[in-house]
């Protein structure tokens, strides 16, 4: 069942854009919410537990923008949504900088285990780089729920964002193993090998 709503929510901007296509946004705006109060009773609570300072506020912010489209029958409204799951990832990850260890350190502890003080200086920096890339990535699709047409708004947040993510994160990772040359025994290591030789 979670994968589905991954799947719904990563969709999201192609099903909000087709379901306009055939209902206002009062309606969508009732399924969205719908969706999201199925999501949080099948989590039993657990996201509360564990992302309670986050969720709530989330929560409070996603439930003003419904009610707001449920009123108005205006779709921006619906368009704003994908910006809160990047202020929830900068949040996130900007938060994990004061409260040690960064986000970035700890999958890396979770793959690699112990780090040199060079690789958990360096996982401070890539925390830092993807915040910045939620807040730009906040700030267009705000911009074009606002100002773009509904078919701009869809192809970045539906497509072009999750492409600068897979480019960001591939851009990273052959850095980081140009860097410091650790192979943990994942796929492309025979291959980064060969350009990068330890």
């Amino acid at each position: 069942m979670k994968w589905l709503f991954v799947a719904l929510a990563l969709a999201y901007p192609l099903l909000v854009l087709a379901g306009l296509q055939w209902t206002d946004a009062r309606l969508l705006g009732i399924f969205v919410g719908a969706l999201v109060v199925a999501r949080l009773v099948g989590s039993r609570a657990r996201i509360f537990r564990e992302r309670r300072a986050l969720v709530i506020p989330a929560l409070g912010a996603l439930a003003v923008l419904i009610l707001l489209a449920e009123r108005s029958n205006e779709p921006r409204y619906l368009f704003l949504l994908p910006a809160l799951i990047n202020v929830a990832l900068l949040v996130t990850f900007g938060a994990s900088l004061w409260t040690k260890p960064p986000i970035v350190e700890t999958f890396a502890r979770l793959q690699a285990g112990e780090l040199s003080p060079e690789e958990i200086s360096y996982c401070r920096t890539v925390t830092k780089v993807w915040c910045g890339f939620f807040a730009l990535n906040c700030g267009a699709i705000v911009w074009l729920a606002l100002e773009g047409t509904r078919v701009q708004w869809a192809a970045y947040t539906g497509c072009i964002s999750y492409l600068l993510v897979g480019l960001l994160f591939s851009a990273e990772y052959v850095y980081r193993h140009y860097r410091f040359r650790r192979y943990l025994g994942a796929p492309t290591d025979p291959l980064l090998r060969k350009f990068f030789p330890p």
